[in-house]
């Protein structure tokens, strides 16, 4: 009998690790109506492109405010941040960076890079070979508090209001979720990670009002208008 299950890839086996490093921190708010709806919105997004991954979202029991993705195709985003967003169309920018970054493999390539480096500096086997959990798990803190290059970040944003618009999301909800950012105070320690791993929210915004965001086709305003009030719907679940 041939066995259904599909082998787990490399690149899976590394985001499930790095997924798990991040759920130590801060896990799963337990509320299942606001997980089924980031799914919701995920899934929506999701089925705009084809990328071949398995897609997981979760909203993370933390006040601080960010979202990540690990290799392989999970998403989180932190209650703090949902709580600041105003729709659900700047929702699904959000989700949609965090996607780009998979589907660009940002964070699995530094993974790639890190495993050549030691193998060339510690003349280990191939560079594919013997990362264990335990080397994967700090490889995924040194990431994750590193954060990507610039260059990485602005690509996830332009990817990111691609496939949102796609779907048939508002792309200029992603200037509100930039601005709103900005407005933040650099010192709020909610947003310490975020804004020590990313570029300022006004470097990200001039990169889109460069390539026109402002200037995409939006959609009608009555369906922003009933995702809006879905979204404050499921903010009384925080």
């Amino acid at each position: 009998m041939t066995s259904s299950v599909t082998a787990q890839t490399d690149e899976e086996k590394v985001g499930e690790v790095a997924a798990g490093r991040i759920l130590g921190a801060a896990p799963l708010v337990d509320v299942a109506i606001a997980q089924r709806y980031l799914n919701l919105v995920g899934q929506t997004i999701a089925q705009s492109q084809d990328g071949g991954y398995k897609w997981r979202f979760g909203v993370l029991k933390t006040d601080s405010v960010n979202a990540f993705a690990t290799p392989g195709g999970f998403v989180m985003v932190t209650v703090g941040l949902v709580k600041q967003l105003q729709s659900e169309d700047e929702l699904a920018f959000v989700l949609a960076h965090e996607m780009a970054h998979v589907l660009r493999r940002h964070h699995y390539r530094v993974v790639l890079r890190q495993r050549l480096a030691e193998a060339a500096a510690k003349n280990l086997q191939a560079a594919t070979d013997g990362s264990t959990n335990s080397a994967l798990s700090q490889a995924s803190a040194e990431i994750y508090a590193r954060g990507l290059d610039k260059t990485s970040e602005f690509e996830a944003d332009k990817l990111g209001v691609e496939l949102m618009t796609r779907a048939g999301y508002d792309p200029a909800a992603s200037i509100g979720v930039l601005e709103r950012l900005q407005r933040i105070k650099g010192d709020d320690p909610r947003t310490e990670l975020l804004f020590s791993t990313h570029p300022s929210p006004g470097e990200r915004l001039d990169q889109l009002l460069q390539i026109g965001v402002d200037g995409l086709p939006r959609p009608t305003s009555d369906g922003v208008g009933k995702r809006a009030a879905r979204f404050q719907q499921i903010l009384k679940h925080f």
